[in-house]
């Protein structure tokens, strides 16, 4: 009975053992493509599919050559922004939105819980209320600085025996070394300043209001969401956000420059590295710093206290 118990146990240890490391192959592929998937991408174009081989690629400068749109990955958390204002629309600048991302195999699920701009009518779908999260499933093909994105749709693809996929090229790095504001981050505090003294602080309600902020190798998107403490009707409900590149001034101090937003409230795009404001920074550790904003006489106007999001 010994003989044939360990004969019996013997292939359930092996299977155990092979699906254990199956998940730690896979594990440690999703690692590997996160870490390459990390940076910002600008959309370049769309690729025409039929029955899964490409037949076409449209790209936006020829057809759109003002139109821009920015995707941020990195660690986990996920973010895009466009400028694509429209004057009479409620919104007056471009849409984006935060949330997190997961990859298993060539799909990455794309959960998305905020937004700004045209976009926040997504987070409703077809419910007369705002949705907590929306995961969206894609496939995806990283091939060195490209990426192709096809939002996964197995019956409609098979019916329709075509699809459009989006087209994204890789950003390069404005500064080639990491720092310490490396990273994504999530507003806790602000701190109002008179005469650059700090006279109050508020703290910002987690269900009102969300503030992240991605900075990556000179590289920076935003994310403002206000729909948590404001109504439709309200110029605010469409939050703001913005997308740029920063250069630093000193270890602890850069000039961020703004290129195009999101959001309700108009604000002109400019160009690359035309309008750019003074940032100081104030470590308290590595997961949580104060940026204060400098004006054009040397004062400090603002602080917010950052919170590394993990």
């Amino acid at each position: 009975m010994k003989i044939k118990l360990y004969f019996i146990l013997l292939p359930i240890t092996c299977l155990l053992y092979s699906c254990n490391e199956v998940k730690k192959t896979q594990t440690k592929n999703s690692n590997s493509l996160e870490e390459k998937l990390s940076g910002f991408w600008e959309r370049i174009g769309t690729i025409q599919t039929v029955k899964g081989s490409p037949v076409d690629t449209v790209y936006i400068k020829d057809t759109d050559p003002d139109f821009r749109q920015i995707k941020v990955f990195h660690k986990g958390n996920v973010a895009w922004i466009n400028n694509e204002y429209d004057s009479l629309s409620d919104w007056k600048r471009g849409s984006g939105m935060y949330g997190k991302f997961k990859i298993d195999d060539n799909m990455i699920t794309e959960t998305i819980t905020h937004a700004t701009g045209g976009a926040i009518s997504w987070l409703y779908g077809d419910s007369e209320e705002k949705q907590e999260r929306r995961p969206t499933v894609f496939k995806f093909e990283l091939n060195d600085n490209l990426l192709s994105y096809d939002y996964y749709d197995e019956e409609v693809g098979t019916q329709l025996g075509e699809n459009y996929l989006e087209l994204w090229k890789r950003l390069p790095e404005v500064t080639p070394n990491s720092s310490k504001i490396d990273g994504v981050w999530k507003r806790t505090f602000e701190i109002q300043y008179v005469n650059n003294i700090p006279i109050d602080t508020i703290s910002v309600p987690n269900d009102g209001k969300l503030d992240v902020h991605f900075r990556l190798n000179g590289r920076f998107i935003y994310q403002v969401d206000n729909t948590g403490m404001s109504s439709p009707d309200d110029e605010l409900w469409w939050g703001f956000g913005g997308y740029g590149e920063y250069e630093f001034i000193s270890e602890n101090s850069i000039n961020e420059y703004g290129e195009f937003f999101s959001g309700g409230p108009f604000y002109p795009k400019v160009g690359r590295r035309v309008s750019g404001g003074e940032r100081k920074f104030e470590f308290f550790s590595n997961d949580l710093f104060l940026q204060t904003q400098i004006n054009n006489e040397g004062n400090t106007t603002r602080g917010v206290v950052y919170e590394r999001i993990r």
